[in-house]
C-alpha cells in the first residue's frame, strides 16, 4: 500500500508470526505475553475488557481448547493493511486461515488489531473479533457456546 511505512510492517508482520507460532502451539501464556493489558476485545455488542494476563490467560485457555475440539492444526495469517496512528499506536487488518491437521479449511475471517509501542515492542491492547466469532456461528460451532 502506498504510504505505509515499511519498518511497521516489517513489525506488525513480525508480531503475528509469532502470535500465530503461539496459537498452532496453543501456548496461552506466548499468546498472552503479545498483549498489554487492559486489553479490549470487541465481539458483537459485547465489549470484553480483560484487565490482567491471567484474565486474558483464561480466556485464551477456553478458545484453545475449543480450537482443539474443532480440529485446528495450522494458522494462516495475511497483514491487509497497516496504520501509523502516532508514533507508538497503530492499527492493522489482518486475514486469518484456521486449517485442520490435513490442511482443510475450517474457516476464514477479517480482523483488526490496535498495538501500541512498549519500548522495542508491540503488544495488542484492542482486537475485533466479530468475523472469527461470525465465521464459527455460520459453520455451526458458535464460539463461547453461542452465536452473536
Amino acid at each position: 500500500m502506498s504510504g505505509e511505512p515499511e519498518a511497521l510492517r516489517g513489525d506488525l508482520s513480525a508480531w503475528c508470526t509469532s502470535y500465530v507460532e503461539a496459537f498452532e502451539a496453543f501456548d496461552v501464556r506466548a499468546i498472552g505475553s503479545h498483549w498489554s493489558f487492559p486489553a479490549t476485545i470487541l465481539t458483537g455488542n459485547r465489549q470484553m475488557v480483560l484487565k490482567t494476563v491471567d484474565d486474558f490467560n483464561a480466556n485464551t485457555a477456553a478458545l484453545v481448547d475449543f480450537y482443539r475440539a474443532q480440529d485446528v492444526a495450522q494458522v494462516k495469517r495475511v497483514v491487509r493493511r497497516v496504520f501509523q496512528m502516532s508514533e507508538c499506536l497503530a492499527a492493522m487488518q489482518v486475514s486469518d486461515v484456521m486449517q485442520s491437521a490435513s490442511g482443510d479449511t475450517l474457516v476464514e475471517w477479517d480482523s483488526s488489531y490496535v498495538l501500541r509501542e512498549d519500548g522495542n515492542t508491540w503488544r495488542a491492547i484492542f482486537a475485533d473479533a466479530n468475523g472469527e466469532v461470525n465465521a464459527w456461528a455460520s459453520r455451526g460451532t458458535p464460539l463461547g457456546g453461542r452465536s452473536n
